[in-house]
């Protein structure tokens, strides 16, 4: 199911809170659409308009959180994610919804010991 597609990436570069977002990702024209922070932990969220990166920097190294993502009346995602050696993690996720639905307020929340990060970020059904 299209709701539960999360393409993990690996980045291979470390990552300090300034530089949380992707500098690749903003030279293909992707832009965020928010942005959030909690002591040392930077999150955000970045579009092309069909596609969303989300990105966490700032967490221990190999540190765990607790990912949840709602998007309106569809079933919650809800897993344990980690962080990479260099307190990073990042996931692309498609919005999408079974039932037809236009669009919807996605809100991924990501949870650890070291910081909490609220993101929401709002999707409309891309048009052919």
């Amino acid at each position: 199911m299209l709701t539960r597609i999360l393409i993990a990436v690996l980045t291979l570069t470390s990552a300090t809170v300034a530089t949380a977002y992707d500098p690749i990702v903003l030279k293909r024209g992707w832009y965020r659409v928010d942005r959030t922070s909690d002591g040392a932990c930077l999150g955000e969220v970045g579009t092309n308009g069909q596609f969303y990166v989300l990105t966490v920097a700032g967490l221990n190294p190999g540190e765990e959180a607790r990912l949840v993502i709602t998007n309106g009346d569809m079933k919650p995602i809800d897993r344990v994610v980690r962080a990479d050696g260099a307190g990073r993690w990042q996931e692309y996720y498609i919005p999408f919804r079974s039932n037809n639905g236009e669009g919807a307020v996605v809100s991924a929340d990501i949870t650890s010991e070291s910081c909490a990060l609220p993101l929401k970020f709002t999707w409309q059904r891309k048009r052919a």
